[in-house]
């Protein structure tokens, strides 16, 4: 089986990188690999290399870079999903999945139905650190070779102040003017080099009428997605999949 390992994009040189810290001692220790052995590495910018192990210690393993290729197993699109926070385990599968399957950043949203609000949690910093933890993982086990940019949590207003730096948005949301599912493939033929979309998907609670109304004046397209009421998680992983899959980036 296939496995890739993460090194820090810092720790890389011209010809030899260097693993360090758990990563490194899940390579020595649980997986008794060293000196001579062929591991694949990827950076999480785009890059997969193949490195000959020349050297290990506690918590390092050191090797020469023989083989590197880009954006092996990336999407072309680059898809943002800003997605309202949601408390406990449940972001924590939701990031692992849309890493998964190619979603290139991720937002984490704040909206007036929030029931996480900026500069209350205490815990923002740790919980942003166990994320790129999380997608690090959901990286290696996809075979990406980049890893998901998680940003620093937003208000709705701050992110629709983006918008212009997308070439689509789309808003997941019930409302007479939500287009159907099957109608995005139309959308994106009326578009060209799509190559930044961004999709927003709410609270359990969804947006207020406030926000959608802003959000149509802003130009983002609202998509249905479907009759059924999804929890927050499972609709951002819908649109994300849905749309990859439009895209032609799922197979």
């Amino acid at each position: 089986m296939i496995t890739y390992f993460y090194v820090e994009p810092k720790n890389v040189g011209k010809n030899f990188l260097k693993i360090e810290g758990e990563e490194a001692k899940h390579i020595c220790l649980v997986l008794r690999k060293g000196k001579g052995e062929i591991i694949e590495v990827v950076d999480g910018e785009g890059i997969k290399y193949q490195v000959l192990i020349t050297g290990t210690g506690k918590d390092w393993v050191q090797g020469k870079i023989l083989t590197q290729i880009r954006k092996e197993n990336e999407p072309l699109t680059h898809l943002t999903l800003a997605q309202a926070l949601i408390k406990g385990l449940r972001m924590d599968f939701l990031v692992e999945k849309i890493t998964e399957i190619g979603v290139s950043s991720i937002i984490p949203l704040i909206a007036e139905k929030s029931l996480i609000k900026l500069g209350k949690d205490k815990k923002e910093f740790a919980r942003l650190n166990r994320w790129k933890r999380i997608a690090i993982s959901g990286m290696k086990q996809s075979l990406r070779s980049r890893l998901p940019q998680i940003q620093k949590p937003v208000l709705f207003e701050e992110l629709l102040a983006t918008i212009k730096d997308y070439d689509l948005a789309l808003i997941a949301c019930q409302t007479k003017k939500s287009i159907r599912l099957r109608r995005i493939k139309e959308i994106f033929g009326l578009k060209r080099r799509l190559k930044k979309i961004l999709l927003l998907v709410g609270p359990e609670s969804g947006f207020t009428q406030k926000e959608l109304d802003q959000a149509f004046q802003a130009g983002i397209i609202p998509v249905s997605l479907g009759p059924r009421r999804l929890r927050a998680e499972t609709a951002g992983i819908l649109f994300s999949s849905l749309v990859l899959y439009e895209l032609e980036d799922l197979g």
